[in-house]
């Protein structure tokens, strides 16, 4: 409660005389508010950005020039900002960045002698121990060096005795410079599970943050990852542990992930039958040409509905190339299979699909 000075002569017991009373009575008690403690400035999240251009010099062998190439050169300018929304992807770089790509100079009269395909307009760029990597989607893959100077980063690297389009072979010798700086901004995009329940009725959101790396193997724990489902929100695969976790990172126009998806449904209903609750969530890529991509919400739509699935089918966004194929590089292949324990241990890992009953034996054996 405030207190004022009128208040304290009547605690205090002190006799008023009348007059003074009146006196009181017509001049007004000031009060001493308690001033509210004002709530703390949010901080200022700060990202990194980059900006510049990057040639790459083509010399054809004498077999190429014979069949008509020429040598020539073309440019690409990079213009992006600080992205790590998807860390899995490049588990070992310092700094990452999506940039958005404009091939600058050479198309019409270089780029086309070495490629068939129209250039990306969107491509990731990882800096790392004086290294620099690059992906136009899913893992980054290591190119060449990269000197810093300040806020300026050179850029170098060479490739030889590529296939060149019209015979003969191809050397890359590729320089540039990436100038550094920083503005306001959220270096993860916004791309975050939301704040309370899943639209789609998923559980959580309330696994414990993932602070651990992105590197797969079995009797550890599994790669935490944050994938967008069917109803436009963002998914932490952490958030379905607790029972057995079957991951299938599945491509739409595989044939064999085609059957396993159409079988998935009996499979869960049964071992659910049995007392061994699984959960499969299948990780979507666009096709087997493009495994790096974003599936469409039409595209996850069709999927879901194509074979009747209830069970979560989240857009991949790089996980599975970025985090199972470097365990299994050798093998990995469409459908890969993510076999996880309540507790969040991996516990098997396997490409193709010959029946969910491989599954059912596995977990039955394990669950023992």
């Amino acid at each position: 409660m405030s207190v004022g000075p009128c208040d304290l002569c009547y605690a205090s017991g002190m006799r008023t005389p009348s007059a003074l009373l009146a006196l009181l009575a017509l001049s007004a008690c000031p009060v001493v508010e308690e001033t509210p403690e004002p709530d703390p400035e949010p901080a200022v999240q700060m990202r990194n950005t980059m900006d510049g251009e990057v040639t790459w010099a083509v010399d054809f062998d004498a077999e190429a020039e014979a069949a008509g190439a020429t040598d020539c050169s073309y440019t690409r300018h990079y213009s992006g900002s600080e992205d790590w929304s998807a860390p899995w992807i490049c588990g070992d770089c310092d700094e990452l960045f999506r940039a958005d790509v404009e091939l600058v100079a050479g198309r019409e009269d270089c780029f086309v002698q070495v490629s068939d395909r129209d250039p990306a307009a969107v491509e990731w760029i990882g800096l790392a121990d004086e290294t620099y990597l690059r992906s136009g989607g899913g893992s980054l893959i290591l190119q060449g060096s990269a000197v810093r100077d300040g806020d300026v980063v050179a850029l170098e690297h060479s490739i030889a005795d590529v296939a060149a389009t019209l015979g003969g072979t191809l050397t890359f010798n590729i320089t540039g410079s990436l100038t550094l700086a920083d503005e306001e901004g959220d270096p993860t995009h916004g791309i975050a599970p939301p704040d309370e329940a899943y639209a789609c009725g998923w559980p959580g959101p309330d696994a414990p943050p993932y602070d651990g790396d992105y590197v797969l193997a079995l009797d550890q724990p599994l790669p935490d990852g944050l994938l967008m489902d069917h109803c436009d929100e963002y998914v932490r695969l952490h958030d379905f542990l607790g029972e057995y976790l079957i991951i299938d990172i599945s491509a739409m126009d595989c044939p064999p992930c085609r059957s396993m998806a159409a079988q998935e449904g009996a499979f869960v209903e049964a071992m659910a039958a049995e007392g061994l609750p699984v959960e499969v969530v299948t990780l979507l890529a666009p096709s087997l040409s493009n495994t790096g991509g974003t599936p469409t919400h039409e595209q996850l739509m069709s999927w879901i509905n194509d074979y009747d699935l209830h069970s979560p089918v989240l857009a991949d966004r790089g996980w599975g190339i970025g985090v199972v194929r470097p365990a299994i590089p050798d093998d990995y292949a469409y459908p890969t299979s993510v076999v996880v324990r309540p507790d969040g241990t991996v516990v098997d890992i396997r490409t193709g699909f010959g029946g969910w009953d491989a599954f059912a034996e596995f977990i039955r054996a394990d669950a023992q």
